[in-house]
C-alpha cells in the first residue's frame, strides 16, 4: 500500500488535524520585521499510517511560494547517502527561483563542497584548490565559465570516488561566485566552527577543510560541522540586507520526512550542534516527521530530566501546541476524530456510482462515519483504506455485508472469501517494523486485554526470550501502543488488535496450542485464575464461548456490589472478542437468539444472560464526556438492532432493587441505549 496514506484521494490537508498543524507552521514561517528570531526544529511523531508523509506533501504544496526544501531521508540513507548529501540537497532546493524573491545562493557552502570533493592525491588536490582560489581571488582577470567549474567538480569527485553531490551544487556556487568578492567570502568562512583549519587565507582554509574531510572519522566530522556552519552562514547572510528586510517576509522551510532514519538522526544532530555553536538565529524552520523519537529528541529529554507526554500537544480541538524539548518542539499526530471521519465518509457516499444502495440508517453519512471510526479509531491510513474498499464494492451489495467483509482475512480461513478486503495489506503495513518471530506470536498476544497481561502469561511465549524482549520493547513504545481506557496500561491499537484477532481466529491446531484462539484464551484464563482476577476469568470465558460461566460471575456480583461497580464489570466482560467461526458474523438478531436460547435461572440471571449476550454482540454508545472507548466489535450489530433489548433488560434488573441510587444508575444505563450510537 502507499506510504503513510492519511486521507482519502485528494484529501491531503483537509482534516482539522492537518489544518491545525498547518496553522502552527504558518505562525513560525512568517517573518516579522526586525532581527531574526530563533526558530525551532518541529518534530511530528506518529506511527505507521498516521499520515506523516501525506501531511508533509500537503505542506510542500501549501508553502511552494516560500524558499522550501522537502526530503525523504529514509531512501537517501538506503542508497548510501550521508548527512552531507542531505545538506547539499537542502541547499539545492532552497536555491530555486521565485518570481518575487531574491534567489538564495550558497557561495560559502558551495566553495567548501567543491574543495572537499577534490581528489585525495596531493598534486591534483592542490591544483583544484588553486583553481578555486583563483576563482575566488578579488580583482581576478577572468571568471570561470559554468562548464569549467562543473569540470573541476566532476573530475575531483570521480577521482575521490565520492557521491555525485559535488556537481549538483555547482549551479548554486556559480551565482554566488560572480557576486561575492574574496573579502566577503572570507568573512563568511569566519562564521564557521572556531576549530576550523587554515585561517591564514581562503586557499589555506579550503585545503585544511579538504584534509579534514579525507582524514580520520573524527576529522571528517569536524569538516562536516564546518560545512553545516557555512550553510547557516549563507542563509543568515541572505537575510542581512535592507533589501532582504523588505522582500523576505517569510523564513525558509525544510521538510524532513523519516527523520528517525540513521541519516536523518545524524543530520538533525549536526544541525542542532551548529546552532548551539553559533548562538545566532538563522532563518531555517525545520519540520521533521518520525515513527519513533529521534535520538536528538531523546537526548533533549534526558537533559531536561523529564519525558513529555507528546499526546498532550492537542490541548483543545482545533489547536496544535507542540511541547518544548530543549532545542526541539515535538508533538504526536493524533488520530482522526469521528467528525473528521464523517467528512471522509460523506465524500465516499458522494462518490458512489449512480443507483448504489445506501446504508439503511436514518443518516447514511453519520452511520458510515461511526462504524468506520469504530473499526479504525480514526487511524488515518486505516480509515482511508477501509472507505476506499467500501466504495469499490458492488453497487447492490448491502452495507452490513460490506462492512463485515472490508477487513476479512484473505487466507481462506473465512468463507465465502471476500471480493475486496483491506485487512491483509493493512496488517502487514502496521506491523512492518516487527520481526518475523514476533509477527508469529502477536496474534495470541492480542487475545489479552492489555500487553502486560500477555507478557506475564508464560505459555504464550514458548520460552522464546528474544521474542519476549522485542514484545516488551513494543509495549514501551508509546507511538505503537495506546492506553487501555479503564486501566491506563499499554494495549494494542484498536485496528491492529482487530486484525490480529482475525488471524488468531483462523489459526489451525489443537485446542491446547497457545497459537490458536482456544489455546491462547485458555492460557490467559489460567493466568487470571492464578491472580484471583475473576473478572478477567469471565472475560476469557466469554471469548471461549462459555456464556453460562460468564453469566455466573455477573449474577454473583449483582448481589455483592452496587450498581456502579456491577455495570463496570458488565462493560468489562461483554467487550471480550468473539470468534467468527469461519464466516463473518450472521445477523445480530439471529445470533442473539441462537446464543441465548432458553435462558435459565431466576429472573435476574435470565435478564443478565440476555443483557450480556446483546452487549457482547453490539457496539456501545459513546461514554459521557468523550472519554476513550474500550474494545468493541461493531460488525456484530452494525445497525444497533439490539439496543431496545439492552434497554429493556436494564429496566428489568432495576425493578426489584430497593436502593434508590442503584435503581437510578440502571435507569440511566437503559436511557443510553434509547438513542443510536451514530447520533
Amino acid at each position: 500500500m502507499a506510504e503513510d496514506t492519511g486521507t482519502t484521494g485528494g484529501g491531503a490537508g483537509r482534516s482539522e488535524r492537518d489544518a491545525a498543524v498547518r496553522r502552527r507552521v504558518a505562525g513560525e514561517i512568517d517573518r516579522p520585521p526586525g532581527p531574526l528570531r530563533p526558530l525551532p526544529v518541529l518534530v511530528l511523531l506518529g506511527e505507521r499510517g498516521s499520515g506523516k508523509s501525506t501531511l508533509t506533501g500537503h505542506l510542500r504544496g501549501w508553502a511552494r511560494r516560500v524558499p522550501i526544501a522537502a526530503l525523504d531521508l529514509e531512501p537517501i540513507g538506503e542508497r548510501g547517502g550521508t548527512r552531507i548529501d542531505v545538506l547539499t540537497e537542502l541547499a539545492f532546493q532552497l536555491s530555486a527561483r521565485h518570481d518575487d524573491l531574491p534567489q538564495l545562493s550558497f557561495p560559502a557552502l558551495g566553495s567548501l563542497l567543491a574543495a572537499v570533493g577534490t581528489a585525495v592525491d596531493a598534486r591534483s588536490r592542490e591544483r583544484a584548490v588553486r583553481d578555486m582560489a583563483e576563482a575566488l581571488r578579488e580583482g581576478r582577470a577572468r571568471e570561470y565559465a559554468y562548464e569549467d567549474l562543473l569540470g573541476i567538480a566532476d573530475t575531483a569527485a570521480q577521482a575521490a570516488g565520492l557521491p555525485g553531490w559535488t556537481s549538483a551544487v555547482v549551479p548554486l556556487v556559480q551565482g554566488g561566485l560572480r557576486s561575492w568578492r574574496g573579502l566577503k567570502l572570507r568573512r563568511r568562512f569566519a562564521e564557521t566552527s572556531a576549530t576550523a583549519p587554515g585561517r591564514g587565507g581562503t586557499a589555506d582554509f579550503l585545503v585544511g577543510v579538504n584534509r579534514l574531510y579525507h582524514g580520520y572519522p573524527a576529522q571528517r566530522e569536524e569538516a562536516e560541522r564546518v560545512l553545516l556552519d557555512a550553510f547557516l552562514a549563507d542563509l543568515r547572510g541572505a537575510y542581512a540586507s535592507g533589501r532582504a528586510e523588505r522582500l523576505r517576509t517569510t523564513h525558509c522551510l525544510a521538510l524532513l520526512d523519516n527523520a528517525d532514519s540513521p541519516v536523518g538522526e545524524a543530520f538533525l544532530q549536526l544541525l542542532l550542534d551548529a546552532r548551539e555553536r553559533a548562538r545566532r538565529p538563522d532563518p531555517l524552520l525545520v519540520v521533521a516527521t518520525a515513527r519513533r523519537r529521534p535520538e536528538a529528541l531523546v537526548r533533549a529529554e534526558t537533559g531536561s530530566g523529564r519525558r513529555p507526554e507528546y499526546g498532550d500537544s492537542w490541548p483543545q480541538q482545533g489547536e496544535f501546541a507542540p511541547l518544548d524539548a530543549g532545542p526541539l518542539r515535538a508533538g504526536r499526530l493524533r488520530n482522526l476524530t469521528r467528525r473528521e471521519v464523517e467528512e471522509q465518509a460523506a465524500a465516499t457516499v458522494d462518490a458512489l456510482p449512480a443507483g448504489s444502495v445506501l446504508p439503511r440508517a436514518d443518516n447514511a453519512v453519520q452511520w458510515l462515519g461511526w462504524i468506520v471510526h469504530e473499526l479504525t479509531r480514526g487511524h488515518p491510513a486505516g480509515t482511508a483504506r477501509v472507505l476506499d474498499v467500501l466504495r469499490r464494492m458492488p453497487a447492490d451489495l448491502p452495507w452490513d455485508e460490506r462492512v463485515r467483509q472490508c477487513l476479512t482475512p484473505a487466507d481462506g480461513s473465512v468463507r465465502p472469501e471476500p471480493l475486496l478486503t483491506a485487512g491483509p495489506d493493512l496488517l502487514e503495513w502496521l506491523l512492518r517494523d516487527c520481526s518475523g518471530q514476533l509477527l508469529r506470536v502477536l496474534p495470541r498476544a492480542a487475545a489479552a486485554l492489555t500487553l502486560g497481561r500477555a507478557e506475564t502469561c508464560e505459555p504464550l511465549w514458548e520460552n522464546q526470550e528474544s521474542v519476549l524482549r522485542e514484545f516488551v520493547n513494543l509495549s514501551a513504545d508509546e507511538l505503537r501502543t495506546v492506553r487501555e481506557p479503564e486501566e491506563g496500561l499499554p494495549a494494542l491499537p484498536r485496528l491492529t488488535r482487530f486484525l490480529l484477532l482475525r488471524r488468531l481466529d483462523g489459526a489451525a491446531g489443537p485446542d491446547e496450542d497457545a497459537g490458536t484462539w482456544t489455546g491462547a484464551h485458555r492460557a490467559l484464563r489460567r493466568a487470571a485464575q492464578g491472580r484471583g482476577d475473576l473478572r478477567t476469568v469471565a472475560y476469557h470465558d466469554l471469548a471461549l464461548g462459555d456464556l453460562p460461566a460468564a453469566v455466573d460471575f455477573l449474577r454473583e456480583r449483582f448481589d455483592e456490589t452496587g450498581a456502579d461497580a456491577w455495570c463496570a464489570d458488565l462493560a468489562w466482560v461483554q467487550r471480550a472478542p468473539a470468534r467468527w467461526a469461519g464466516a463473518p458474523p450472521e445477523s445480530a438478531r439471529e445470533r442473539y437468539e441462537r446464543l441465548v436460547g432458553v435462558a435459565e435461572g431466576d429472573a435476574a440471571r435470565r435478564a443478565i444472560t440476555r443483557l450480556l449476550t446483546a452487549g457482547w454482540i453490539t457496539a456501545h454508545p459513546r461514554p459521557e464526556g468523550g472519554a476513550p472507548q474500550p474494545y468493541a466489535d461493531p460488525l456484530g450489530d452494525p445497525y444497533a438492532e439490539l439496543y431496545p433489548d439492552i434497554a429493556e433488560e436494564f429496566l428489568t434488573l432495576r425493578r426489584p432493587i430497593g436502593d434508590e441510587h442503584d435503581r437510578h444508575v440502571l435507569l440511566l444505563m437503559a436511557q443510553r441505549y434509547e438513542r443510536k450510537p451514530w447520533w
